[in-house]
């Protein structure tokens, strides 16, 4: 643990009482004027520490970011999200994932408060303004090419679990998107980087319109996003809901990764809003209209066309008609 994490962990055990520099330098085996240069970080970041002479220092606030220090507080995983990398404003999480995959290990984290140049499937842009939640991680299965679009299904299940568990009627759209009353909240990209029969990376990117305002959305978008803000009636506490989905995912992609993809199967069409839908589907340059009827077990969309034939579709952007 860092000096500054272990600075900020004392301060919150303590609560409300002044904690003296001597006793965070005794801790941390480091000097009081080091213990002043880290509070005087934490307070450039945000965080409002009081300080008294003889007294010592008291949080007194956290500020609404999702700094790493705060998304690890509590944070029960093994391995996703111990390494976070923190961003106030970046073109795309899931592009510096990409940069990072390399020398970084499986689990690590890229967040951001804004991206400006954020994507979803197909290369669409995608609006991330302060107040969503942007993030994406860096994964390496040791799992065949031809698997990795299962791990969309992965993450679908994990954020629709966490968000019904704040009482919201979360449904998955295939093939990646989070639905609430019929209109988007979130968007789920995977993305790979792969040789013949080996894959390097996957970079699963995760964006979530949280607490922000749908006036805030360009108008064509608005018509069909809701935000958890709009949903709840309120604010959400972001810090605790990447904690649950950084926590709900890796209980996921490691009964994936054991073999125990049934499972996952099976939350995913008991929160589908797609089976049993009539749908449009455009993949390339074919688009079909047909009913979805189910989705088997390597997660193909399987849909039934007008002509009673029945087909799988493995990709493509799915329409609710």
């Amino acid at each position: 643990m860092q000096p500054r994490e272990k600075i900020l962990e004392i301060l919150k055990e303590k609560h409300d009482e002044f904690v003296s520099g001597e006793y965070l330098s005794q801790q941390l085996g480091i000097s009081r004027t080091m213990v002043w240069k880290h509070v005087e970080s934490m307070r450039e970041g945000g965080y409002i520490i009081e300080s008294v002479t003889r007294k010592g220092y008291r949080l007194r606030e956290i500020p609404d970011l999702l700094l790493p220090a705060e998304v690890k507080h509590d944070l029960k995983t093994e391995f996703i999200g111990k390494e976070i990398h923190y961003f106030n404003e970046i073109k795309s999480t899931s592009a510096k994932a990409k940069e990072l995959a390399a020398d970084n290990p499986d689990g690590t984290v890229i967040i951001a408060e804004r991206q400006i140049e954020g994507r979803g499937r197909m290369g669409k842009g995608w609006y991330s303004p302060p107040g969503g939640i942007w993030l994406s991680m860096i994964l390496k299965p040791k799992i065949s090419p031809d698997q990795v679009h299962k791990l969309t299904l992965v993450a679908g299940v994990a954020v629709a679990e966490v968000l019904r568990e704040l009482g919201l009627n979360a449904e998955v759209k295939w093939p990646n998107d989070i639905l609430i009353d019929e209109k988007k909240v979130c968007g789920i990209l995977t993305e790979m980087e792969a040789e013949l029969d080996v894959v390097n990376y996957v970079v699963v990117g995760i964006g979530i319109d949280a607490n922000i305002d749908l006036d805030m959305l360009p108008p064509i978008t608005m018509m069909q996003t809701t935000s958890l803000r709009e949903a709840l009636g309120g604010d959400v506490d972001r810090i605790a809901l990447v904690r649950g989905i950084l926590e709900r995912f890796e209980r996921h992609y490691t009964a994936f990764l054991g073999g125990d993809f049934h499972s996952i199967l099976k939350h995913w069409r008991n929160y589908s809003s797609t089976i049993g839908r009539r749908v449009k589907i455009v993949a390339g340059f074919r688009t079909i209209k047909c009913e979805a009827v189910g989705i088997d077990r390597d997660g193909a969309l399987i849909v039934e066309l007008d002509d009673g034939t029945v087909e799988k579709e493995i990709t493509g952007t799915c329409y609710h008609i």
